[in-house]
């Protein structure tokens, strides 16, 4: 993939400070990344609002699932973490499912994942059509989440848990990837022609540069060593071959002295499948 705005994420001391221009975001000041597993929740001294306890219970929560997962999660851990009693716990939830769903809705699909990861895959054409290039979509995946390596052991674990259908996030997982598809097939994705009238061939594409990136992340959290966003670019490359793909993999792709109107390239939505 010879896409020269993504050479810069082959340097891993440029990850660390991503802050495209338009993004709205900075990592390195963005709590809902920094802060979630710091190395104690537990603030001393300090009197917080019943909504800052509130925050402070979910991100230890979210701390210990990461590591112990839901069924290995006690009600005492998350107390210990903090430095409050369990009794005191109740006065801000009401079971360990609910402290689960607010782990689920708060932490993991964030404004600031939605901000960076569609927002830097967002174009304009010179007729002020906006579009999303899918490439580049799957590549702001990867790189919002290198910054939260944490956060997407949680979501691992809580995923593989999940398939027990006792586990109170089952229905969560089911349902989230029927969402997302209903997002996805809804959005304006300007792709090769094989693909701008094919929902289905679409659907198959997204399910397997999904399941691509999730074997990879779960690679990478087994292995220190792997480097995620190395292995995706390579990925990419067989997923988005360049003389398919070109033109239709980056905004910074699009030059609007010649590039023309994008409109008759944006996927037509029609016949979608009805699985996720």
């Amino acid at each position: 993939m010879t896409i020269r705005e993504w050479d810069r994420f082959r340097k891993p001391q440029m990850r660390q400070s991503i802050n495209p221009p338009g993004s709205g975001l900075t990592f390195s000041n963005n709590p809902e990344v920094r802060d979630a597993f710091s190395d104690s929740t537990f603030l001393k001294r300090k009197r917080m609002s019943p909504e800052q306890r509130r925050k402070q219970i979910v991100r230890a929560a979210a701390k210990v699932i990461a590591s112990k997962g839901f069924w290995g999660m006690s009600l005492q851990d998350i107390a210990d973490e903090i430095g409050i009693t369990e009794s005191a716990l109740y006065h801000y939830i009401t079971t360990k499912n609910d402290l689960l769903g607010m782990v689920l809705s708060e932490f993991y699909d964030s404004s600031a994942a939605d901000e960076y990861i569609y927002g830097n895959a967002r174009g304009t054409d010179c007729d002020g059509h906006s579009v999303f290039y899918f490439p580049r979509f799957c590549l702001n995946n990867v790189l919002f989440n290198i910054q939260r390596p944490e956060m997407v052991r949680l979501f691992s674990i809580l995923n593989a848990e999940s398939l027990n259908p006792l586990h109170p996030a089952h229905e969560y997982f089911i349902s989230r990837q029927h969402r997302f598809w209903t997002q996805i097939s809804a959005m304006s994705w300007i792709l090769p022609v094989k693909y701008r009238s094919d929902i289905a061939r679409f659907h198959h594409l997204w399910m397997l540069s999904m399941s691509a990136m999730d074997g990879l992340q779960l690679r990478w959290l087994a292995d220190s060593s792997a480097d995620l966003v190395e292995e995706w670019l390579s990925f990419s490359q067989e997923l988005f071959p360049e003389e398919e793909w070109r033109g239709y993999c980056d905004p910074a792709e699009y030059e609007p002295a010649s590039g023309g109107c994008l409109k008759p390239a944006i996927l037509r939505t029609v016949d979608k499948p009805q699985t996720a």
